[in-house]
């Protein structure tokens, strides 16, 4: 287990510890406050970092198919495009 040293306002401290009934108790809460904010902070850099991913991955397929340089109004054109040859096609 991991031991951190952080400094934090004795004011705010004294107020919170007032609210346990003993140190044992402060202790083991503030304990499973950080390893809560701890996970969900490794849960978002997780999110992040598979986002990073299929961007990146969406921008190489973009550039493999020619169509890295279309503006957004291209984009939509291609799409209304389509979705007109699908319905046809049906």
């Amino acid at each position: 287990m991991c031991m951190y040293s952080i400094p934090l306002s004795d004011k705010l401290v004294d107020q919170t510890r007032q609210l346990f009934n003993d140190e044992a108790a402060m202790t083991a809460w503030l304990q499973r406050q950080v390893e809560a904010l701890l996970m969900e902070f490794n849960s978002r850099q997780a999110i992040k970092a598979n986002a990073r991913k299929a961007i990146e991955a969406m921008r190489l397929q973009s550039e493999q198919n020619g169509n890295a340089e279309l503006s957004l109004d291209d984009i939509n054109k291609e799409i209304r495009l389509t979705r007109k040859a699908r319905k046809a096609a049906v």
